[in-house]
């Protein structure tokens, strides 16, 4: 099974349950106020999102896809702002993946939720 796997992430949400959906919100909300950010201060996301490999530039003669022209058009910061969120999918995953077991075992040590049993 590979680390970003559909069974994992079922896996992950029925053993962490409540845990793993507030890590997985957290970690999308931080994502999407970051996103938001940069495209308020007016960043280059198409360049940074090429640059971390999630996007590729158009080859000569081809159309440039949807996610191309939302961020090269005018559209609202939030809308923008979302679309590159999308995009950082296969970030958010497995960073969500990895911070749930972390998460749950200091809840546990403060008394927050009760032990496996």
């Amino acid at each position: 099974m590979s680390f970003f796997s559909a069974a994992r992430v079922k896996e992950l949400f029925r053993k962490y349950g409540k845990v793993a959906l507030g890590v997985h919100i957290g970690v999308y909300t931080t994502f999407l106020a970051g996103c938001y950010i940069a495209v308020d201060q007016k960043m280059d996301v198409r360049s940074a999102l090429i640059h971390m490999g999630l996007m590729r530039e158009p080859q000569e003669g081809e159309e440039p896809g949807w996610l191309d022209k939302s961020l090269s058009g005018g559209g609202s910061t939030i809308v923008l702002a979302i679309i590159c969120n999308k995009a950082l999918f296969p970030i958010r995953t497995p960073l969500t993946l990895g911070l749930t077991p972390y998460v749950a075992r200091f809840l546990r040590r403060k008394g927050m939720i009760k032990p496996h049993a």
